[in-house]
């Protein structure tokens, strides 16, 4: 089964909140809101007013793939490489959790449920703030390969996002990269936290021709402890539900 979570910016204060999960099992897609749909500025989806129920299709809503580039439009075929993903195994979801399904228009992002694979926690995604980075920072990405180690460095006094981890090389330079999306912070700082040896952040692609929020494609994976909770907050609990199809 393959999960994603929708989450939502309030614009009036700036922070993230979890506000649905979308599940797919046996080609049927099932989306839930979540306790972080309580917000008092949150507005249900269109066609999903009830926050209570649970809605089933077998083809992908319409918020979500309105969210994907069709796969006859020259952009495609570069976010496709951007994010690493081959045609031949082309899944929505993933595009969807690794690009972030962004659109100018709202303030949503739909990002991946971290699951246990091989006993492991493991993610992808692009790194953030590469856009306020100096020339000699952006020539340092440019000089990085597949393959290439990069390390965490929490930043608890940063001023906008005090959970905040920072992504640098590994050289004694330690030069800055950008940051970790925000919405993995807690999760990556608890596994630093109980994982007691040097996880490291692995580099999957970078992208010279994206654009800055597309520059840098990386993945975590640290094995997965024993009683650990992947977003483990009262926001990601499912609303009590009523099967509705659509």
């Amino acid at each position: 089964m393959k999960t994603v979570f929708v989450i939502w910016r309030d614009i009036k204060d700036g922070m993230w909140h979890t506000v649905a999960q979308l599940s797919r099992k046996d080609n049927i897609y099932q989306l839930n809101y979540t306790q972080g749909a309580a917000h008092p500025n949150f507005t249900a989806f269109p066609r999903m007013t009830n926050k209570a129920e649970s809605y089933v299709s077998n083809t992908l809503f319409s918020f979500f793939q309105n969210r994907l580039l069709p796969l006859n439009r020259p952009e495609f075929k570069k976010m496709l490489d951007w994010s690493d993903l081959r045609m031949d195994s082309y899944d929505e979801l993933e595009m969807l959790s690794i690009s972030g399904g962004a659109r100018k228009t709202d303030q949503y992002r739909i990002i991946s449920k971290p699951q246990i694979t091989e006993d492991s926690y493991k993610i992808r995604f692009f790194i953030s703030g590469i856009s306020h980075l100096s020339d000699k920072n952006i020539c340092k990405i440019e000089s990085l390969k597949s393959g290439d180690l990069l390390a965490f460095e929490v930043e608890d006094t940063n001023q906008y996002d005090n959970n905040a981890v920072l992504v640098t090389t590994i050289d004694e330079e330690k030069v800055k990269v950008g940051y970790c999306p925000k919405y993995y912070n807690k999760d990556i700082r608890t596994l630093l936290d109980i994982n007691l040896f040097k996880d490291y952040l692995k580099v999957v692609k970078v992208n010279s021709d994206a654009p800055a929020h597309f520059r840098l494609l990386c993945e975590f994976a640290t094995p997965w402890p024993n009683d650990f909770a992947s977003f483990n907050s009262t926001e990601c609990l499912p609303f009590e539900k009523e099967v509705v199809a659509v």
